[in-house]
């Protein structure tokens, strides 16, 4: 399944869990920002993603990812993000404008930076390691 295959199938799931029209929904859509999604939100697109994917999100996936670049380094000093922790920040989100990821950041501040098309990608990259997984095509859920 392609990227836009994949953000096809995700769009209905943003609109529904933010309230806003499928049109309104776009990948560099800011989830948070753009569409208002809450906490809660997040969580609810994360569980109804497991049901049309077949695949999870966890909620601290980015920053996870983030850590995993920069190993043995500090990740935060009294809740701000380290420089090191920004790269690696930068790198695991390549759909998010790297400007946005400035000094200052906080890492209450992460789930601010999501967009659609970071969900569209780590949709896409689960379901590749799925297929690679089980040496054969995992269909999508309708």
């Amino acid at each position: 399944m392609n990227q836009d295959e994949i953000f096809e199938r995700l769009r209905p799931l943003v609109a529904e869990v933010t309230g806003r029209k499928p049109e309104d929904v776009r990948p560099e859509s800011g989830l948070v920002e753009d569409l208002g999604a809450e906490s809660i939100d997040l969580v609810d697109l994360s569980f109804l993603i497991e049901e049309r994917f077949g695949t999870t999100i966890e909620a601290n996936e980015i920053e996870r990812g983030a850590r995993a670049r920069m190993p043995g380094g500090a990740y935060e000093k009294d809740g701000v993000l380290t420089p090191e922790a920004l790269a690696g920040l930068r790198e695991a989100l390549p759909e998010v404008d790297p400007a946005r990821i400035r000094e200052g950041l906080r890492k209450a501040d992460i789930p601010s930076l999501l967009t659609v098309g970071v969900f569209v990608r780590l949709i896409g990259r689960k379901l590749e390691e799925k297929e690679a997984a089980a040496g054969k095509e995992v269909p999508c859920r309708s």
